[in-house]
């Protein structure tokens, strides 16, 4: 049907309104490099030679100015990584060189808000560049003079045909609106016939409407708007009777009814039209990278929310948000499952409170409490002792763990008798913290020097050093060091310093406590009440013994590999497992040794069961219930090696994919993949383990390097230890079991 184009007087400028521009993040300088630790010593010399199967067998800112003022600039259409290279992210919209006025709500201005976001986290400088006509954006997208367009366009076939689009941003609804109060409005789509509706012909509203007018609105007019005629235009024209009538999206239109009351919604002619940002079908990285981030802001939008209101509106919200620490104690990631004891604490509350749990971890310790009193989280669970000096700024709960400060030396090394044996030496601690306050008072009195190290260093990082001989002496709390006595016995207590005067709840030890805002009463009283109920209980104290009190480590067993081929008392069942799976059985009985040291009745200290140690959660997926049962165990733990490797990049060597297949099962594949990334940080081949991966997988106990990870803390010897560990005894194996 031909569209009526109506005289340009019609149309008028408009200074758009928009929500409230995001201040973007400046991009901190790059940390020098730290020296990687040395990982996990070998049996093998050169692990590379070990008989591992070759083959299978089975930003600073934003600006806005006008593209046509760009040009005469040189065209540049690359991807995402040479993006980065040049710096700069450069957003096609539409509108006018006018400035914008903030108002809450306009979807111009949250793609604006969420695409500086996004620039800041790739290290980009965004670039507004608008455009005057919307007819214009795909071709000047396709010229290479724009890399995204951010303007409200509708996911359509011929569309996609042209460009890529993001995952939708939304999904809205087409609205026929008309001005409030005006006589004879039109209610149903059959009121249509013979009427006038003023869109631009290149919108999707053009083409629904002339849908309509083909069947249900025979006699329709569908006016020609100009194309630099924004909708929201086009609406204040409606609402002050210049135009009869017009179409737009929903979320357009709640934005614009808070601010213009003269317009009114009559109908809808189209519903669920998916909205979302587009770039050229030759960019699939940077496709991938707005997906994944566009995932991201929808799963933690509610972090940059501010709320401070007490235990009544938590529950109203229906979610208690839980700032804590990405560390071996409080939270991390686990096989892909979050674990700690702090998060399982946590998880404890929102059960009894009966709302949902969301984890908000700030980038450093010290920025737990101002975060929340900003009302960024509702509870601080961190392991933080309760110390005068915090409780001038926030309230605490009962304690719910009692600690000592503890002064940590290597294992064997003999030990002090008191703090006067420290006269002369020194003690290591990171600058800040109370420990550090702790030894301030004793350094004079005992005659000792302390080292002050980064505030954002890792006890675990320290203890390393300990262990090495680097360090002589560093401090930490008991329940810490209990904590990491679970995976390693390389370090020891070499006696508790003496408390100096904070409020010790128990038998002089410290108390580690919740922690609210002073206002939130009752939420601290809800603590309280949940700390007296379950510190206790059976659940607490086995929570407890699970962080502070297992091993993981045993003896090893004198290996059952005969040269008759027998290596376990379940070779049978993983012969038969691993042929369908396409894997060597020997492999899999040393993984199953490593696991489990041949017990199925095994548990691990986060709940892993069976001889292959799978977690209950991934054998309900994979389909196994009993994961004691040797034949489910072993079923479900072959399976799930099985699935690590054909996670793997295929085009890396199969030698190297297996490695990489048994670090995921044992830290979680998140983990692997982000060492992999920081290995070509580091200048390191990611598609090698040994050496390379590895390394870049033990820099991620430090917090320089985990803090920008995507999975975030690992204790990465954990995967180097295992990984060499396996292959040294699957070599053992084959040199005995020939086949």
């Amino acid at each position: 049907m031909p569209l009526v184009r109506p005289s340009p007087s019609s149309s008028r400028w408009l200074v758009s309104a928009a929500l409230f521009l995001l201040v973007a993040c400046k991009k901190e300088p790059a940390e020098a490099p730290a020296k990687p630790s040395k990982p996990a010593a070998t049996a093998s010399a050169n692990p590379e030679d070990s008989p591992f199967p070759e083959a299978p067998l089975a930003p600073t800112g934003a600006t806005t100015e006008s593209v046509s003022a760009r040009l005469k600039e040189p065209p540049f259409k690359g991807d995402l990584p040479e993006l980065q290279k040049r710096g700069v992210l450069r957003v096609l919209v539409e509108g006018t060189d006018e400035d914008f006025l903030p108002r809450q709500g306009m979807p111009k201005a949250q793609d604006r808000a969420l695409l500086e976001r996004f620039g800041a986290k790739h290290g980009l400088a965004v670039e507004f560049l608008t455009v005057d006509s919307f007819d214009k954006l795909i071709r000047l997208l396709q010229e290479g003079h724009g890399d995204v367009i951010a303007a409200d366009l509708a996911v359509t076939k011929d569309r996609e045909k042209q460009v890529a689009f993001t995952r939708p941003l939304t999904r809205v609804n087409e609205v026929v609106v008309g001005r409030r109060g005006a006589d004879n409005l039109p209610r149903k789509v059959e009121d249509l016939a013979g009427r006038t509706i003023h869109v631009r012909a290149s919108s999707t509203f053009a083409a629904s409407l002339q849908a309509l007018a083909k069947k249900e609105a025979p006699g329709l007019v569908i006016a020609e708007a100009p194309e630099s005629a924004e909708p929201e235009h086009l609406v204040w024209q409606v609402s002050r009777g210049e135009l009869p009538l017009t179409v737009v999206d929903s979320h357009l239109l709640s934005a614009i009814e808070t601010y213009n009351t003269d317009v009114e919604a009559l109908f809808l002619v189209a519903k669920a039209r998916p909205l979302a940002w587009a770039m050229r079908l030759e960019n699939p990285k940077l496709r991938t990278a707005l997906n994944t981030f566009l995932v991201e802001f929808a799963l933690t939008e509610y972090r940059e929310k501010r709320f401070t209101g007490d235990l009544d509106g938590i529950r109203k919200r229906g979610v208690l948000r839980v700032l804590t620490r990405n560390s071996a104690v409080s939270y991390y990631l686990h096989r892909g499952d979050q674990a700690g004891f702090d998060y399982h604490l946590a998880n404890m509350i929102a059960k009894e409170l009966g709302v949902r749990l969301e984890i908000v971890v700030p980038p450093t310790f010290d920025q737990l409490i101002p975060w929340l009193t900003e009302g960024r989280g509702d509870l601080i669970a961190a392991a933080m002792t309760d110390t005068a000096a915090r409780r001038e700024r926030v309230s605490f709960s009962r304690p719910y763990l009692y600690t000592d400060e503890v002064l940590v030396q290597r294992s064997g090394a003999p030990k002090l008798a008191s703090l006067e044996a420290l006269k002369g030496k020194t003690v290591h601690v990171p600058k800040g913290t109370s420990h550090a306050a702790t030894l301030s008072a004793l350094k004079g009195v005992h005659g000792f020097t302390v080292v002050e190290e980064p505030e954002d260093q890792e006890i675990s990082a320290l203890l390393d050093r300990v262990a090495r001989g680097e360090i002589p002496y560093t401090i930490t709390d008991s329940h810490i060091l209990a904590a990491e006595l679970v995976f390693r016995d390389d370090v020891e207590a070499a006696l508790t310093l003496p408390g100096q005067g904070e409020p010790a709840g128990k038998d002089g030890h410290y108390g580690i406590a919740f922690a609210v805002r002073k206002e939130n009463a009752a939420l601290q009283a809800f603590l309280d009440g949940f700390v007296k109920k379950t510190y206790r209980g059976v659940e607490y104290n086995m929570t407890r013994r699970r962080y502070f009190e297992g091993r993981r480590h045993q003896p090893p067993p004198t290996s059952l590999a005969t040269a008759e081929g027998s290596i376990s008392p379940y070779d049978p069942l993983v012969q038969s497992y691993s042929a369908r799976y396409g894997l060597d059985w020997r492999l899999m009985v040393a993984q199953m040794f490593q696991e489990s040291r041949f017990n199925p009745k095994a548990r691990s200290y986060v709940g892993a069961q069976g001889l292959f140690q799978v977690m209950p959660v991934t054998g309900k997926e994979l389909g196994f219930v009993k994961l004691e049962d040797p034949e489910q165990g072993i079923h479900a733990g072959v399976k799930y090696m099985h699935q690590m490797l054909g996670r793997i990049a295929p085009e890396i060597p199969f030698k190297q994919r297996l490695r990489f297949a048994l670090a995921s099962y044992n830290a979680g594949l998140g983990h692997v993949l982000d060492a992999r990334r920081l290995a070509i940080e580091q200048g390191l081949d990611p598609n090698k383990w040994y050496g390379n991966v590895a390394k870049a997988m033990l820099l991620l106990e430090q917090p320089q390097y985990f803090k920008r990870a995507r999975h975030g803390y690992v204790r990465g010897s954990e995967p180097v230890k295992y990984v060499s560990e396996i292959q040294t005894r699957y070599g053992n194996y084959v040199a005995v079991v020939q086949h």
